[in-house]
């Protein structure tokens, strides 16, 4: 293998986020007695995923954000209740929701016997940990670097040089950042000049302007490129 340092993101790459979202989503509908209608789940994720894109364009801050996905959904249908109130409870719904995706476990068993694993990841402190303890990842990951602990976020190079000084005898010539996101993760590894690999299970077409050593569509060609150049 060429890279001894493996850094992987957490959602829709080891964790299979959207059904963990769908779970906890539906879990918080019930906690506050807001029938799940047809579609919610689709327009809650929508809001989301726009406020997580304004964030990692420094639009939003974390504490905004949390907020503004849910008085956003709430608003759309009408509900009155405490944006507030229905994130903390999702978080905690969504923080004791670990859904992998087939295969990533034994992937990362096979791996950390070549290479330290480590985890770097956007998300909130309180899910991502407890999501984590809910899994046996923990026996092959060295440590997790999470933005809200880390004091900024991906894309920002600031992360990567934060989290790498906290690796020991790293060499970024020997690293390999392991993502889907191509605004965070890609982008990311672009502005610290690492090496990286899209995961990209859906097949979409790479764009112009980023620079990617790979892209794989399951673990099993992840696993191939890494074996490439081994004696």
């Amino acid at each position: 293998m060429n890279y001894d340092i493996l850094l992987f993101d957490a959602d829709n790459t080891l964790f299979d986020f959207t059904a963990c979202e769908a779970r906890a989503f539906a879990r918080t509908m019930r906690d506050f007695d807001i029938e799940l209608k047809d579609g919610m789940t689709q327009t809650y994720s929508r809001y989301n995923d726009r406020c997580w894109k304004e964030l990692e364009r420094g639009e939003l801050t974390k504490g905004e954000l949390v907020v503004k996905r849910y008085a956003l959904f709430l608003d759309h249908y009408g509900v009155d209740c405490d944006p507030v109130k229905v994130n903390a409870v999702y978080e905690r719904n969504l923080s004791e929701t670990a859904i992998l995706f087939p295969g990533a476990e034994e992937m990362l068993e096979r791996l950390c016997r070549k290479a330290r694993i480590y985890v770097i990841t956007n998300g909130l402190t309180q899910v991502q940990l407890g999501r984590f303890s809910r899994t046996r990842l923990g026996n092959y990951i060295e440590k997790i670097f999470i933005s809200e602990q880390m004091g900024c976020k991906k894309p920002d190079a600031l992360f990567f040089e934060r989290a790498t000084r906290e690796i020991p005898g790293f060499s970024k010539e020997r690293a390999l950042v392991i993502g889907d996101s191509l605004t965070s993760d890609i982008q990311g590894a672009n502005n610290y000049g690492l090496e990286c690999v899209w995961y990209n299970p859906s097949g979409e077409r790479a764009p112009g302007g980023l620079h990617i050593t790979a892209t794989v569509k399951n673990f099993t060609e992840l696993e191939a490129f890494l074996k490439e150049g081994e004696g």
